[in-house]
């Protein structure tokens, strides 16, 4: 195989960035180590776009960053549904953040406080305001805050498209082929697959989450890249209204097509895959103390993923080595796919020798003396 560029992982970040890069001319090859979606962070995600939501838990550089992506969004998605004829879920139905006792609506404040220093929108609401917006609102709810602007997205509808889209401008996806080594000789990057493949390129994209430092050859830099467990569950029933709804502990994601996203749990547990019965009774309790009819809800799926988190929770996008052909994309924790589309046109910016003016924000080389 020989490209311009090689993309190591077909997660939302990588499919993204390989998307840019082949709408852009360049010929581009994406290695998945498994199958698109069966096992990066966005197949487990809830797709929530919540720069409102987080302002109070995320560095103020990831809003920022988050906010920019943000405005992207309904253009990018409008041009990945027309390329790929694939629906992604796409929802503007907006936020409800419910408290639930008088601490939940001492959180609200401080939430409110944060999102104004960053000038978003909100509207403080009552208990009653909040159940005419989402009727499924049991009577516990006391309050809450309105973030028309939060919004969501399917990402497991969202990767399909993205694929057909790389496909559609020229780049191939190759599946099932986790790469075992990167060795620069003579000029170009030779990609070792497993089974014996090699692929050859002018540039390297690594782009694969939580995995991305073990795919890194000695000798160039490392980011502090490491995975955080995070347990999602889907239900086989919808809510009456589409709006999203999060307490302090949980939130809840219904789609239009009769599903309810049910998430997250967030565990310093390395690589163990298992869920945990524990996480599974919090998500429920907590989801059913707001919404009252997730009792009644089939449980479809447990679902696992494993979060790129970096120590900054500032992603690291940018070259690694002296040479400028060997890129990182990864460090995006909880805000994957919210800033995909950003950090696709930062990557292709940089790589065409452009710049970018948020690029020194994500450089990977802070961590160069740490």
């Amino acid at each position: 195989m020989t490209a311009d560029a090689v993309v190591v992982g077909a997660g939302v970040v990588g499919l993204a960035v390989a998307e840019e890069l082949a709408r852009a001319g360049h010929r581009v090859v994406v290695l998945e180590r498994d199958r698109v979606g069966e096992t990066c962070a966005a197949a487990a995600a809830a797709g929530m776009l919540a720069p409102a939501a987080e302002a109070d838990a995320t560095p103020q550089v990831t809003t920022q960053l988050a906010l920019e992506s943000h405005r992207m969004y309904p253009d990018w998605v409008a041009r990945l549904e027309d390329v790929s004829g694939t629906p992604v879920g796409f929802d503007r139905s907006g936020t409800l953040v419910v408290a639930l006792d008088a601490d939940d609506l001492r959180e609200l404040v401080h939430l409110e406080r944060a999102q104004q220093r960053f000038g978003l929108r909100t509207q403080r609401l009552s208990a009653s305001e909040a159940r005419a917006l989402q009727p499924s609102l049991g009577p516990s709810v006391v309050g809450g805050l309105l973030l028309a602007d939060d919004w969501q997205v399917d990402p497991r509808r969202l990767l399909e498209a993205l694929r057909r889209c790389v496909e559609r401008s020229g780049g191939r996806v190759v599946e099932g082929a986790p790469v075992e080594a990167l060795r620069r000789q003579n000029g170009t990057w030779r990609v070792q697959v497993r089974g014996g493949e090699e692929a050859a390129a002018r540039l390297v994209v690594v782009a694969a989450g939580a995995w991305s430092p073990s795919v890194l050859p000695p000798g160039v830099l490392r980011p502090p890249v490491r995975p955080v467990r995070g347990v999602v569950l889907r239900l086989g029933a919808g809510l009456e209204a589409g709006c999203v709804v999060r307490t302090p502990r949980v939130y809840v994601v219904p789609r239009s097509w009769g599903e309810t996203v049910v998430g997250a749990t967030v565990e310093e547990r390395g690589w163990a895959r298992e869920a945990l019965a524990g996480g599974v009774y919090e998500l429920l309790r907590e989801s059913r103390r707001a919404l009252p009819c997730v009792d009644e809800m089939p449980l479809r799926e447990v679902a696992v993923g494993f979060r790129p988190a970096i120590r900054d929770n500032v992603p690291a996008v940018g070259p690694v080595d002296g040479e400028g052909t060997l890129f990182v994309a990864t460090g995006h924790y909880r805000k994957g796919v919210e800033l995909a589309p950003l950090t696709a046109v930062m990557v292709r910016q940089l790589v065409e020798g452009a710049g970018h003016p948020l690029a020194g924000c994500v450089d990977p080389r802070r961590f160069a003396e740490a």
